[in-house]
């Protein structure tokens, strides 16, 4: 798979700031109860890791999307077989038909 190492690098650091956000998310709660002078230089760095889980969290999507794009690519370029998107379906065991309530 195309950028398996870089999608397996992405998550870990995912996990890695997931964990600081617990700890900081902690840290907010501890210090706005016993030290609320401190309570904004925890909720500014809880913002900041919030801001590098969106960056490698859009990041990782890429990567995803990269290789899915060249998996298709390699494949035919579609998970449809021919025919599935303009097939018609038959009704669905209504006995209407798909005719609208008026016509009924």
């Amino acid at each position: 798979m195309k950028n398996a190492c870089a999608i397996s690098s992405l998550a870990r650091q995912l996990g890695k700031v997931s964990e600081k956000l617990d700890s900081l998310a902690m840290g907010v709660q501890d210090t706005e109860q016993s030290a609320p002078d401190l309570s904004d230089v925890y909720q500014g760095l809880l913002l900041d890791e919030i801001e590098h889980v969106q960056i490698l969290t859009l990041e990782l999507t890429k990567a995803v999307v990269a290789a899915a794009e060249a998996t298709n690519a390699d494949e035919g370029g579609s998970v449809f077989a021919a025919g599935d998107l303009t097939a018609e379906k038959a009704g669905d065991g209504d006995g209407d038909n798909g005719q609208s309530e008026e016509k009924k």
